[in-house]
């Protein structure tokens, strides 16, 4: 007979348990790097908080699939469990083990913990936009909630000689600051056709993405990442209060899309005369800590013959073999409405 346990009870060695879990997110199907096989993660937490991955495969993920749905609550009995391999995959640093579900795998439909909304404790666990870019000096992974209020024209972008869908869209919230984001390709093909069907009627459709990834390209931007999950439009006391923001500030959303504030988001967000600055023999040392360092200085021509620019994209910075200021379709990123501009 199993006994109700909770996850830090579960181990390699338990045998004959059953755990009351809610399933939080449910990642895409992914392949593996190193073989064809196919493979779905999800997280799943018990009532104490403690989170774990559990994974399905091959065969098996469709099955699972259509069994479990994010926000319901389970019985969870004597699935497989090991130890994780890399720290980096733990989803919990208190618990370093990691589940297999098969269709083997005994799963109950139970009633949530009484008091407890897990939709209420996803959307409050989101970060600033303001602590955006301290999230990325520090390589902290974060949540974010905003509203989707423009699609850019790139569809793809060339990486590695492939040709790779992505998206690129504005999300705003509440502090006005609005941030280019990036989806790729399965991201695109799972929420793209709904978020361009809202946009298209008006509407701003709000995204709740859980461990977003930033980066500097063109100034701060964020994007999807293989382990990111995506929740559109989710129903929660804190969205449907954003969504009271969205509904009320149409116009200034419209302005800050028209003025294309969003390629400014690096220096709204980092603030850098407040940042501290370093000499240029400071970054020498390699004793900073952090990514990206501010410098105080001035340029100078040394050579006034050579040429400092080429021609390229004016969003993805390519080289192109043109003359400046032709209108032209990217090949490189899919810029329908590309400039060729000194680079």
């Amino acid at each position: 007979m199993s006994v109700e346990v909770l996850v830090n009870d579960v181990k390699p060695n338990t045998y004959q348990w059953t755990c009351r879990l809610t399933l939080i997110e449910k990642q895409n199907i992914r392949t593996a790097k190193t073989s064809p096989m196919k493979f779905m993660p999800m997280i799943l937490q018990d009532s104490t908080g403690t989170k774990v991955q559990a994974t399905a495969f091959q065969g098996d993920i469709e099955g699972i699939d259509q069994r479990l749905s994010v926000y319901s609550t389970y019985l969870i009995s004597n699935a497989y469990v090991k130890p994780v391999t890399q720290m980096r995959y733990c989803i919990d640093v208190n618990y370093p083990y990691v589940w297999s579900f098969n269709r083997r795998t005994l799963i109950q439909d139970v009633d949530a913990p009484e008091g407890v909304d897990f939709r209420e404790i996803a959307e409050s666990e989101t970060a600033a936009f303001r602590d955006i870019f301290d999230s990325y000096q520090h390589a902290t992974r974060i949540n974010i909630l905003g509203a989707i209020v423009k699609k850019l024209p790139r569809t793809f972008i060339v990486s590695d000689g492939k040709q790779r869908t992505a998206w690129d869209v504005v999300v705003i919230n509440e502090e006005c600051i609005p941030l280019p984001f990036t989806m790729w390709e399965e991201f695109v093909s799972k929420h793209g056709g709904e978020i361009e069907k809202l946009l298209n009627s008006g509407g701003y459709p709000l995204v709740l993405i859980n461990r977003v990834a930033i980066n500097l390209f063109q100034g701060l931007a964020l994007s999807t990442r293989y382990d990111c999950h995506m929740e559109l439009n989710p129903d929660g006391a804190r969205a449907l209060s954003l969504k009271k923001w969205v509904d009320g500030n149409a116009i200034k959303i419209a302005t800050l899309v028209q003025d294309k504030a969003y390629n400014d988001a690096l220096s709204i967000i980092s603030k850098p005369l407040a940042q501290p600055r370093s000499t240029l023999s400071g970054l020498e040392t390699g004793l900073l800590e952090v990514i990206v360092v501010w410098v105080l200085g001035k340029f100078s021509l040394v050579d006034t013959s050579q040429e400092f620019f080429y021609i390229g994209c004016n969003y993805c910075n390519r080289r192109v073999y043109g003359p400046e200021g032709i209108t032209f379709q990217c090949l490189f990123c899919g810029q329908k409405l590309g400039t060729t501009t000194k680079r």
